[in-house]
């Protein structure tokens, strides 16, 4: 499961149903926190991404 905490400037997740990759310009604001104090989300709902139903994946270079 991809969250706001784990991606990391320049890394492209991808959607493997349709193919859609997404960039990451911009990290988390709280990044430099442990993902339990980050401020994005509370611990029992992060943030997620998801395409067609499914997690995005970090695409291997």
């Amino acid at each position: 499961m991809s969250t706001c905490h784990d991606m990391k400037k320049g890394e492209i997740f991808v959607c493997e149903d349709c193919g859609i990759e997404l960039q990451v310009i911009k990290e988390c604001a709280n990044i430099h926190k442990s993902s339990g104090e980050c401020g994005c989300h509370p611990s029992s709902d992060p943030c997620t991404f998801s395409c067609c139903g499914k997690s995005l994946i970090k695409k291997e270079s």
